[in-house]
């Protein structure tokens, strides 16, 4: 069997749904080809010698997967084309979004992929589990099974790990969480085991709808509901949930404290993330522009996560 090397040009913002969407669609893993990595190591020092020249548009990066070349290769390429057309519909901070393929010799990508991906705790209690991989839990130690071939979000990003340690931290038994733009589940599934009582997962994209389906299945987690949704709409007559995740990026963020005040609970708290470094001011002033304020900032590598809430609850 060939392989289809595929690849998105997008930006830094952009990677992570790229990677996403690839992932959902079959790939085991992907790469990012990032210019500003190669003037860092130029400017650093790093290297003894090179004759590479410094990268010009350092806003730039390619995402790389491989897909089998099969029968389904041609509705997955159609149906990456697809789904990057609507992010740039939603707005979303892609940039070009221009997508190519090449064909490689036979090898095995997958288990390739697979010596990269090993067990991680992340936090104090949560573990993720590559479902190939044996691992023996200690007793105050939280397990999510994951198998990355089949979606994104092992834990091992910075925006997921930020949001598992969050979780960590304020969820608790009786409270309601939406998770919008749930990906692979992996925060709905987290908010489950550590307590709470029930959680609404949702989703633009129907295919990140079925993703998540399958890992919270895996992971028996039962007070877990899945639903295709633009942001919360259709959380339209449910109760208001006490904690509100988006692990999204800021653009569409931005665009979701249209709607927060009618789901968040009074006192309730939204946990934003999957926000680049330079955006965060943006998301700060959109979130005073609609009642609320940012209470803390967690920042690893250039991303960012936020606790946010209500201006008048903290009135109160």
């Amino acid at each position: 069997m060939r392989w289809a090397r595929v690849s998105v040009v997008t930006t830094h913002e952009g990677a992570d749904l790229i990677g996403n969407i690839l992932m959902e669609l079959g790939a085991a893993g992907t790469e990012i080809d990032d210019p500003s990595l190669v003037n860092e190591y130029i400017d650093a020092g790093l290297w003894d010698y090179t004759d590479l020249p410094r990268a010009e548009d350092t806003a730039t990066v390619t995402v790389r997967a491989y897909l089998p070349e099969d029968e389904r290769l041609e509705g997955s390429l159609l149906t990456l084309a697809e789904r990057v057309e609507n992010l740039r519909r939603a707005a979303a901070a892609i940039g070009a979004g221009a997508i190519s393929h090449t064909f490689v010799a036979d090898e095995d990508w997958a288990e390739t992929w697979k010596a990269y991906i090993h067990t991680e705790k992340i936090g104090e209690h949560i573990v993720v589990r590559p479902t190939w991989e044996e691992y023996s839990p200690a007793a105050d130690e939280i397990v999510i099974d994951l198998d990355p071939g089949a979606a994104f979000g092992t834990g091992a990003h910075a925006t997921t790990a930020m949001c598992l340690r969050w979780l960590e931290r304020i969820v608790s038994p009786s409270l309601r969480v939406y998770d919008v733009g749930c990906g692979s589940g992996i925060l709905s599934i987290a908010a489950s085991k550590l307590g709470a009582d029930d959680v609404v997962a949702m989703d633009y994209d129907p295919v990140a709808v079925a993703v998540a389906e399958e890992n919270i299945r895996q992971n028996a987690v039962s007070n877990v509901r899945v639903l295709q949704s633009d942001l919360l709409t259709a959380c339209a007559g449910m109760p208001p949930a006490q904690i509100i995740i988006a692990n999204i990026i800021a653009d569409i963020i931005i665009r979701l404290f249209g709607q927060l005040d009618r789901h968040l609970a009074p006192g309730g708290t939204l946990l934003a993330s999957g926000i680049i470094d330079d955006r965060i001011v943006d998301v700060e002033r959109a979130a005073a522009e609609h009642g609320f304020v940012v209470l803390d900032i967690t920042r690893e590598k250039e991303w960012a996560a936020m606790i946010i809430r209500r201006s008048a609850d903290l009135a109160d």
